[in-house]
């Protein structure tokens, strides 16, 4: 009989970078475990339900009330109890640990959150202590476990997956082409204000900003690159299901200048088709980014240090081999070995 696993996650959109994960990694640990998605919320967008593996079961809580959600959670804690539970949510692992101790059941509790455990206002990170091990997308997440007293042996450094993808063709416009792809915030955590500003004072570069995406902050930040003078050095594409469909050439960069981040996926994909980033020196950059060989970089609020970052890219031609090269430990060969080697290291070990 296989070895089953429950993955387990909350707040999911439908369209974000985490869906992305765990279509791939889930379809890839079928082929050698039973696997069981709980999503404890109901995404807006199901699309992405569909790309999951046909033997991969789906249970979604359809409830909105709290009480109905918390009963969810518990009849499939319960229902699984001897298989291991994988939460993407540290609230879930508070409960499971006291569901675990009262019932005298007998799984494993183990996190694998997508966002830094500071800076954010999404989740209590001392949730996490409830876990009895804990996958890390990045070596910033590792360092912050450790910092909360989590021992490091209990801790597996897994980073994301992202496909071997193929070099697209260069843009041959002539322009420098840089774009954004993600949640429209004007000053949150992507912080495209700084984005704006930046681009409305550069003045040696013929440069033109595609973003693809939306959020509530759009209205704001078309106004603001209005006020700007900048509003014709940018297009607005709106939510685009299959980005690299819609991205035919290779941009001069992709840029972002968020205050914080996981392990953004969109990073991964740029580079996986050698294109350089320009990026804001967020906690746990070094993960992916090298300055000079995939990306330039420039410390957060430092807009010269943007506008100089923006024009050594536009003006160095980096070669697309050396940036897809860069994040081979991130292509799927060595990512599901590491990720077979902690589960199992996991499933024989006892805390």
């Amino acid at each position: 009989m296989k070895k089953k696993l429950n993955f387990i996650a909350s707040n999911l959109s439908g369209k974000g970078g985490t869906e992305t994960v765990l279509i791939k990694v889930l379809n890839q640990l079928v082929t050698e475990r039973s696997i069981q998605l709980t999503l404890i919320d109901d995404p807006k967008d199901k699309n992405w339900l569909s790309k999951l593996d046909k033997n991969i079961t789906v249970k979604i809580c359809k409830r909105k009330n709290p009480i109905m959600k918390l009963l969810f959670v518990t009849r499939e804690f319960i229902f699984n109890k001897n298989c291991d539970h994988i939460s993407l949510s540290p609230k879930v692992l508070k409960v499971g640990s006291k569901l675990r101790k009262i019932m005298n059941l007998n799984y494993k509790l183990i996190s694998w959150i997508h966002f830094s455990l500071k800076d954010q206002d999404m989740f209590d990170p001392r949730n996490l202590l409830y876990a009895d091990f804990h996958l890390a997308i990045s070596s910033v997440i590792e360092k912050q476990l450790i910092g909360m007293g989590i021992k490091k042996e209990n801790i597996k450094l897994i980073l994301n997956p992202v496909e071997v993808c193929e070099t697209l063709p260069k843009n041959q416009d002539g322009r420098a082409d840089f774009f954004y792809a993600g949640r429209v915030m004007y000053s949150g955590q992507k912080n495209l204000k700084e984005l704006f500003l930046g681009i409305s004072k550069v003045t040696n570069l013929d440069l033109h900003l595609n973003i693809y995406g939306t959020g509530n902050d759009l209205d704001k930040c078309k106004k603001y690159s209005e006020q700007l003078g900048i509003a014709d050095k940018i297009t607005w594409h709106g939510w685009t299901e299959n980005l690299w469909e819609e991205i035919k050439e290779r941009p001069t960069a992709l840029i972002m200048t968020s205050k914080y981040e996981g392990l953004p996926m969109i990073m991964l994909e740029s580079i996986a088709r050698g294109i350089p980033v320009v990026s804001t020196k967020f906690a746990g950059y070094e993960d992916i980014l090298k300055d000079g060989e995939n990306s330039y970089t420039y410390s957060q609020g430092d807009i010269n240090g943007l506008i100089r970052a923006m024009t050594d890219v536009a003006n160095t031609s980096l070669s697309p081999e050396c940036i897809k090269k860069s994040i081979e430990n991130y292509y799927p060969e060595k990512y599901f070995k590491k990720l077979k080697e902690s589960l199992e290291y996991f499933e024989n070990n006892n805390l």
